[in-house]
């Protein structure tokens, strides 16, 4: 094993840390709350699929918490010039969504055999048959910008946020979520089902 140290002058990162600061404030997104963004190349285009926060009101989430109904899509041929596709997937028009839940949190997307595939973590209005807290579904579509159309039930063996879906060189797809650890699964072809035991990758860092 190798170990190495490298010394970098006080003014480059000063640069650097002025360039990050000089970026933050110039996000792509204005009009409305964002963020978890899951950055993919399809085409020509960038596209970035992010989490959308609302402001909770009484009766309508939980005041003073993250409050998320639906997901937009945002796309750029420049990284400059972004275009806002509009909602792709809203929480009262998944079948297996509970409707006052306001829990869509991190997404992904991925593009398999002429389809895309958009992978969302919230929670479940059948808590019997899929547990509490949070699971994973897909809505599928044509064109990275959808229209989406949400499977009816969520991915069977999966409790858990932030999906990340994973497609190895052999062509075998992967889909990862994390809920206190980091978990693994192959996934079957159709892109929708688990296609292996679920695996442990590792325990997340705990405060002392």
């Amino acid at each position: 094993m190798i170990n190495c140290k490298l010394q970098i002058p006080g003014s480059i990162l000063f640069l650097f840390f002025s360039m990050n600061y000089s970026l933050v404030q110039n996000p792509i997104v204005r009009d409305q709350f964002s963020a978890d963004p899951a950055a993919r190349v399809f085409g020509d285009r960038v596209y970035v699929f992010p989490s959308h926060d609302i402001l909770a009101t009484e009766g309508k989430g939980r005041v003073g918490w993250f409050c998320m109904e639906d997901y937009h899509v945002f796309s750029s041929v420049n990284l400059t010039d972004w275009t806002d596709h509009g909602m792709i997937v809203t929480q009262n028009k998944v079948p297996w969504v509970r409707p006052n839940s306001y829990s869509m949190w991190a997404p992904d997307c991925i593009y398999r055999n002429g389809k895309y595939y958009f992978y969302f973590p919230t929670s479940p209005q059948d808590t019997i048959t899929y547990g509490r807290g949070f699971t994973i579904g897909v809505a599928v579509a044509e064109k990275p910008e959808g229209p989406y159309i949400p499977e009816a039930t969520p991915i069977k063996g999966i409790r858990g946020i932030d999906p990340n879906v994973f497609i190895d060189k052999d062509g075998q797809a992967y889909l990862y979520w994390s809920a206190g650890n980091i978990y693994g699964a192959k996934l079957k072809e159709n892109m929708l089902e688990l296609d292996s035991e679920v695996k442990t990758l590792g325990e997340l860092p705990t405060k002392d």
